[in-house]
């Protein structure tokens, strides 16, 4: 917890840091100056995966202001935005977080100086993307630009730190089969396997495949709250996870299959809340859970017959 004097600091940072940034983005005062932003930003970043953003030092607001002012004119909005780009990843500092939070107020809350330049980089943007991609951004930051109170953020990091890997739904499992040694224990015999089989498929193999880029890594922004993840965005595991349990608990308890959706639901949501993914990447995990969930359970009970 930061002391009041931390907070003064870290608010000051915030604050000079965020100037340093729309200042840098009101250079962008045409649709030409859009386009050869995002082509530099595209440049600069090709090729470049989400591990790779990981493991990059964390910046400050210092470093930030520095980089900029060493820029050239025309190349000043590239350097902010890049720092969008490269947002803290991993460990977060107090100065980390304070280019974090001034970034994202920069790019999540256009004032009016700054409109002009986000209407541009947003239709530049859309223009390089298919009709399918267009409502797929248009809805993720409908959700990720939601008011982030604290109360439910950490309500929402709570349910997406719990399903990680499905780990909390393995620990209800097996609370069930001590609670109820008879149906308790044939649940997490057939919701272990389903769990199993969907994480490695989502995870090995068909994330590998697709290879579709995580939100915050392209000029898309989003407001990323903790740690960002290192694999690709497409599907959700985490929603592909909750699903195929939610699935094969369902089978065995019927009368909570709402509570248990709506529990899966929420850790769909909080992904797309967070940052970390698209909604079209959640709903696919869903459905990819729930099918394979569904098989999973008919091969052990064929297998039993």
């Amino acid at each position: 917890m930061r002391t009041p004097v931390e907070d003064t600091d870290h608010n000051t940072d915030v604050r000079e840091a965020t100037e340093v940034v729309e200042i840098a983005l009101k250079r962008i005062r045409s649709e030409e100056d859009a386009e050869r932003v995002l082509d530099e930003i595209e440049r600069r970043t090709a090729g470049r995966t989400e591990a790779d953003v990981e493991t990059t030092p964390a910046g400050t607001p210092a470093s930030l202001k520095r980089q900029v002012r060493k820029a050239d004119k025309a190349d000043k909005p590239v350097v902010a935005l890049e720092a969008a780009v490269e947002q803290t990843s991993g460990e977060q500092t107090a100065e980390s977080e304070a280019l974090s939070a001034a970034v994202q107020e920069a790019m999540s809350r256009p004032d009016d100086g700054l409109l002009e330049a986000h209407t541009y980089l947003r239709r530049a943007v859309l223009r390089r993307m298919t009709p399918l991609q267009a409502v797929d951004t248009a809805l993720y930051v409908s959700v990720n630009r939601l008011q982030h109170s604290p109360l439910v953020t950490r309500l929402m990091r709570g349910a997406s730190t719990i399903a990680w890997h499905g780990a909390g739904w393995a620990a209800g499992a097996l609370a069930l089969a001590v609670v109820e040694p008879s149906r308790g224990r044939s649940a997490a015999r057939e919701m272990l396997p389903a769990l199993l089989v969907t994480n490695t498929l989502v995870e090995r193999v068909i994330k590998k495949y697709f290879r579709r880029r995580r939100p915050f890594i392209t000029i898309v922004q989003a407001m990323v709250v903790g740690r960002k993840p290192g694999s690709w965005s497409f599907p959700s595991g985490h929603s592909a996870t909750s699903f195929a349990c939610a699935s094969a608990l369902s089978a065995r308890y019927p009368w909570r299959r709402p509570i248990l959706y709506s529990l899966a639901s929420l850790v769909a949501f909080s992904r797309v809340y967070l940052g970390h993914h698209y909604p079209m990447d959640v709903v696919s995990g869903a459905t990819i859970g729930e099918g394979l969930s569904r098989m999973v359970v008919w091969v052990l009970h064929r297998m039993r017959r």
